[in-house]
Parts: C-alpha cells; structure tokens; sequence
C-alpha cells in the first residue's frame, strides 16, 4: 500500500475553456456577508467555488482546488467547506425548505447518562487536550453536569489499564517486516521511549521509562518484538546508546542513521561561523574609525589586519563547507532529481568519502569536530539504499521481461524515478518544479498508455521508492503531537500515571483516523491492515455510545 499515492492515470492539468474565464468576470464586489469567517469573498465568489467543488471528480480537473485556493487566498479545507455549504444549501431549495425552516433546530435530545459522561471526558482528554482542572467546567457547560478532579484522574487510570491490556493483545504481525524509527520524549526530565512505524504511523511501542540507557532500550526492543512486531531495521538519530542496545537485545537489525540531522548538524555550522566572521569584521570597522584620525599606532593596525584576514578566512571556509553540504545532501538521495538515476550504493558510498575527505582540509575546531561526527555516523548512513538494492532488482528483471529493449527499459526506470522524486520535492515545498511535475507526468501518462502491465509496472516502482525509510522524523512527527498533551497533564507525574496515559495515546492514535493527507479516512491501525473489530477507541475501553 502507497502511503503518498501517486495518480499517474489521471488526465491532463489543462482546465476546462470556460472555468478561468467565469473567474476573471467574477465582479469585484464590495459586500461584506455576515456569519462567515471569510467576510471578503462575496456572493459571486463563493457561489463560484461551490460550482467548481460540487463537480463530479470525473469532471474536477486535477490540481482546481488548489488552484482556487491560490487566487482566492485561502486554504483548501476552507474551499471544502465553501462547497459543503453551498451543496447543503442547493440540496434544501430542491427539496423545498424554507430559509426559515431550515434555521429550524431539528436537533434530538440526549439523555445524560454515566456512559456517555466517560466518553465525553476521554474525548476531552484525547483528542481535545483539555487539562484536568478545565474538564469540570466543560461537562457543566455542554451537559449540565460536573465531575471532580480526583473522579477524572480516576477514570484516566482506569482506562490506562484497560488500553495497556488491549495493547498487549493486538497482533501487528500483518504489518511483515518493518522498519521502526525510534525517539524519546521527555517528561521534565523522565525520558520517554518511542518506536513507530514510518509507513503507516503505527506506534508499536511507547514506554515511560526511569532512563534511556542501553539496557532500557534492549528491554523496550524486546517487548516490541512480544506484541509480534517483526524489526528488520531501525532509523535513529546518533544517540550513543541505540547500538548498545540492539546488541544486548541480540536484535540484528539493520542500522540506519538519520540523514537529515548530519545535514542541520552542517547549517548550525555554516550559521556559527558565518556569526563568528561578523563578529570579527565589527570590530574590524571600530578599529577603522581610530585609524582615520591621528591617534592610530602600529599594534592598532596589526590588530586590525589580524581581524579582517580572520574574517576572510571564516569566509573562504563557509564557501567550501557549503559546497560540502551540497555534495553531502546529494550523498543521501534515493533518485538523482536531474535525471531520475536510482543511486548506486557504491557511487553515493564514494561521494560521502570525497565529502569527508575535504572536510578535513578545512582547519577551524567547529568544522573539525563536525567531521569527526560525521565520520562515525557515515557507516551507517547508506544503509537505506542496501535495502532497497533486492526490491530493485526484482522489479527491473520483470521489467525486462516486459522491455526486450534494454535501453527503453532503463529510460522507463528513470522517467517513473523522477516522477516519485519531484513530487517528493513538490511535498517538501519545493513549489518551482510544479510545471517539471505536469510535464514527467504526462510523460508517464503516454507511456502506459493502452498498457496494464507497464502501469503496473510503474506503481509498483513508486511503491518500493516510497517504502524506503532514511529518516526517523517519523517519531519526530509523533513527538510533536505528544508533547501539547503531556503538557496538559498534572497528573502524570510519576512512572506510573505516565505510562497509563501513554496507553491511552497510543490507543488513540493507533485508532483515531486522519483529517487531511495521503491518510485520509483511515486510521495507523487501517493503513497495516490490523483490526481490532471497531474504530472506536472508546468502545474498546468499555465505553460504547448509548
């Protein structure tokens, strides 16, 4: 499964004849419309947007939505709502409601029973990340009722221990053979281990520990594999206890260092030294001022000659570290965006190399001890393109079988790579390779054409490239939606009550289904095919809805 699903049979992006027309006669209307977030986009405005959202998807040109949200400045769930508004109102004239019936409340009532109190106070909790002190006061607004604080941290403990005990027994063996990121979060100072799988978010593990040593994270890696989770590799930042770990859990994984911290580690440089030369040439430009009048002496100028060749100097090794980067940063692709060459382990083996090799040329102390790091992380820096070496392999000899003509064969490689890399810049926001990304993409749209293998041929592909994991921003990206809740929680502050409410996030999150995105409708558990028999993380607590 394509977690960023590629539509290479889509049409062409050309947009029907009449559709920018009728937006440049839209008239520049004044009339600012009460009730709307959006007090400037007038009538004609939004009736235009709902017209265009409301189109069959047959007929909705790719890329419209976007389109829209760009020349009316906006964002593009703010054009959804702008057609689901206008669609519920079309859909009320057709049936003949009034404009007065349809303010009407036709809403039911709701009984205030014990069950639907508990849900509404985990929902608060997760994933409205309400604190413990504000819960009371929301249940007496919305239902008349209140709970104390000591009656939420009870059911929060509860339902920790009942969402621990689910998680022991959900079988993760669907998901095959993965590669885990893993990560810590803190607590204060207590640290926090997380293990998630990049494809499909799915955390696997997160447990709330006393510290983060080696054994710590060998009994973490163990009571992973425990809820069936086969790990074939780990993507991990360059903390110093990750490989200690895997040796005393007699885990052989394979080893991939992140290659996107070595790349921050280079800027951080290039950003202190750049400081370091300013530094040197504002006191340059002080020691000018006294040189300008009569009360200049030799030791002034030789001072003043030692700060700006320091400065020059701080320069000329900024120019070289940069060009380093480059070659570093180039060193860590997948696909050679030029020319859509899948790398060569070998080759991008030899550029990190080269690029260690001139940094040691360079002689100031920060580059130096950047490089010595650098230079323990580059073993395992590569690994990424290892694994992707077998999967290749086997999808170019179908693709032979399929292109006798090995030169055609080679250009259908790189025209589907190049693809998967341009829109994998376009998603980084990298906005100046849209029209590259039309152009390869009715490239590829000819060439499977009228062809159900070689479009099969191409997805597959882009499954393997997207499959591939370089990075753990994946535990970085679950980092960040963990960390506004455990802010939130005054209770959690012992090893206990943190993990209950790490069960319950992980419970949550595994459960809970996406808003917007390439995992859109489906839920972490959904994307690795595991089912627990609802989606509803309540009801498996015990709290079904009335």
């Amino acid at each position: 499964m394509t977690v960023y699903p590629v539509s290479i049979s889509a049409r062409s992006t050309t947009w029907p004849g009449m559709m920018e027309p009728i937006w440049q006669m839209l008239p520049a209307s004044e009339q600012h419309l009460p009730g709307y977030q959006r007090t400037d986009l007038g009538l004609s405005d939004r009736m235009f947007i709902s017209a265009v959202v409301n189109l069959p998807p047959e007929q909705r040109p790719w890329g419209s939505i976007t389109w829209i949200a760009d020349i009316f400045d906006t964002s593009r769930p703010t054009v959804y709502a702008i057609g689901e508004r206008g669609r519920a109102g079309m859909q009320a004239e057709i049936a003949g409601q009034t404009s007065v019936e349809s303010r009407v409340d036709h809403s039911p009532m709701v009984s205030v029973t014990p069950n639907r109190i508990k849900r509404s106070i985990l929902s608060l909790i997760l994933p409205g990340g309400v604190s413990g002190r504000s819960i009371g006061d929301c249940l007496e607004a919305a239902l008349d009722v209140s709970r104390s604080n000591a009656t939420v941290s009870q059911l929060l403990h509860e339902a920790g221990r009942k969402a621990g005990e689910i998680l022991e027994t959900v079988d993760h063996s669907p998901m095959g053979e993965v590669v885990l990121a893993r990560d810590e979060i803190f607590t204060g100072r207590d640290p926090n281990l997380l293990l998630v799988e990049p494809r499909t978010l799915v955390i696997t593990g997160l447990y709330a520990v006393q510290d983060r040593g080696a054994e710590t994270w060998a009994c973490a890696l163990l009571l992973t594999q425990d809820r069936k989770v086969q790990i074939t590799g780990l993507a991990e930042d360059g903390c110093t206890s990750y490989a200690a770990s895997c040796r005393l859990a007699e885990l052989d994984a394979a080893i991939q260092r992140d290659t996107w911290h070595p790349q921050y580690d280079v800027s951080r440089v290039v950003g202190d030294l750049r400081r370091e030369a300013r530094k040197s040439e504002k006191a340059a430009a002080k020691l000018e001022k006294q040189l300008t009048t009569k009360k200049w002496t030799d030791a002034v100028f030789e001072e003043w000659v030692s700060l700006v060749e320091h400065s020059q100097e701080i320069r000329c090794q900024i120019e070289q570290l940069r060009f380093w980067q480059d070659c570093l940063r180039d060193a860590c692709e997948i696909v050679d965006l030029r020319s859509g060459e899948i790398r060569n382990i070998d080759i991008n083996r030899w550029l990190l190399e080269e690029t260690l090799q001139g940094l040691e040329q360079l002689t100031h102390p920060r580059i130096q001890k950047l490089t010595k790091k650098l230079a323990a992380q580059a073993p395992d820096l590569l690994t990424f393109l290892t694994g992707l070496a077998q999967p290749l392999q086997d999808w170019q000899a179908r693709t032979a079988q399929h292109f006798p003509d090995q030169n055609w064969a080679a250009f259908f490689q790189s025209i589907v790579a190049r693809l998967w890399r341009v829109e994998h810049a376009l998603r980084n926001g990298h906005h100046q390779f849209q029209a590259d990304l039309n152009q390869i993409h009715q490239q590829v749209v000819e060439l499977i054409a009228d062809d159900p293998f070689a479009h099969a041929l191409a997805q597959d592909l882009l499954n393997i490239l997207e499959r591939v994991v370089r990075t753990s921003s994946a535990a970085e990206a679950i980092n960040s939606v963990l960390r506004p809740y455990f802010n939130g929680r005054r209770e959690s502050t012992d090893q206990t009550s943190r993990q209950l409410f790490l069960n319950l996030f992980t419970l949550w999150f595994n459960t809970h289904k996406f808003n917007r995105g390439p995992r859109k409708n489906r839920s972490p558990y959904q994307l690795a095919g595991i089912d627990l028999g609802t989606d509803d993380w309540l009801t498996l607590l015990g709290y079904p809805p009335d």
